[in-house]
């Protein structure tokens, strides 16, 4: 019988390393996403014969695909079983191309498949990030150079120090932003903001603050998802500081990520202007996610 657990932050030195070394591409359990997600998913876990299973329990329960180097055919066994104990159908969610063709080589016609565009992850090459260069990046590289005439600003890493300060900035923001877009989803990004600032300094987490006259004007964070990819978590500014989104988010790569070869800058949400804003970056990789649901 399976014993799902809730992630909590003391779960860290047992979790993190175990996803550091299985996760690819894909974020969504990243154990920094599980934290600051919290109250959006209420993350849940457990461990059976070395593979971690992952779940999100707000509402309907939701699994990832199990991660690890077990049985993955005996662990899905497993979670069919404890679905159907529970009186519920199981339903996997965030699964990429891999791991959809894995299911429907373990398991065919078993499932039925539903692709969720508002989930795709925007996965770029940290060297396009870090250089724009080309045409295409002509309007990015306006944004920093008038930026940079405009105002007298610094960046430097984020630090323990800044949280106050930055937690000032997020609330000002929100309340600059509430009508703009759907409140319970801009709810939730203020909780996991704030639980990302407060948990920063007992995370691995690396941050960013670019100040003008030495007040925030932006700020970002962002953990290794694994030695090949970095992963932007969170990414804020004030929209009158022109060109401040370009900044921060050049300045982050340029401070964190040269040692990486790419960067996962999440999903959209489904939300026009956020995808617009991704789109512009031009992506290296557009992850694809799928939803499972068992017939």
């Amino acid at each position: 019988m399976l014993s799902f657990k809730p992630v909590e932050l003391s779960d860290k030195p047992l979790l993190q390393p175990f996803l550091y070394k299985h996760q690819k591409l894909l974020c969504n359990w990243s154990f920094p996403n599980m934290i600051l997600w919290h109250d959006a998913y209420l993350p849940y876990y457990t461990l059976v014969d070395n593979i971690l299973l992952v779940a999100a329990m707000k509402d309907k329960p939701i699994y990832g695909f199990p991660i690890g180097e077990g049985d993955i055919q005996s662990a899905i066994n497993v979670l069919i079983e404890h679905t159907k104990k529970h009186n519920h159908v199981l339903t996997l969610a965030f699964l990429t191309e891999e791991m959809k063709e894995t299911l429907e080589s373990l398991f065919p016609n078993r499932f039925n498949f539903e692709e969720d565009r508002g989930t795709f992850d925007y996965i770029y090459n940290v060297s396009d990030l870090l250089h724009l260069k080309g045409k295409k990046y002509q309007s990015k590289r306006n944004h920093i150079n008038q930026f940079k005439k405009k105002y007298n600003y610094t960046y430097h890493p984020l630090t323990v120090k800044d949280i106050p300060e930055c937690l000032e900035m997020q609330s000002q923001w929100y309340d600059e932003n509430e009508c703009s877009t759907d409140s319970c989803s801009l709810e939730l990004e203020n909780c996991a903001v704030k639980r990302g600032l407060g948990f920063f300094g007992q995370m691995d987490m690396k941050g960013g603050v670019l100040r003008v006259n030495n007040k925030i004007i932006a700020f970002t964070l962002g953990q290794a998802l694994n030695k090949d990819v970095f992963e932007v978590n969170i990414e804020k500014a004030f929209k009158d500081y022109h060109g401040a989104y370009t900044m921060i988010n050049q300045l982050f790569v340029e401070a964190e990520m040269q040692n990486y070869q790419y960067v996962n800058r999440e999903e959209d949400l489904g939300i026009p202007s956020i995808r617009k804003a991704k789109l512009s970056y031009y992506p290296t990789i557009i992850l694809k996610k799928y939803k499972a649901t068992l017939k």
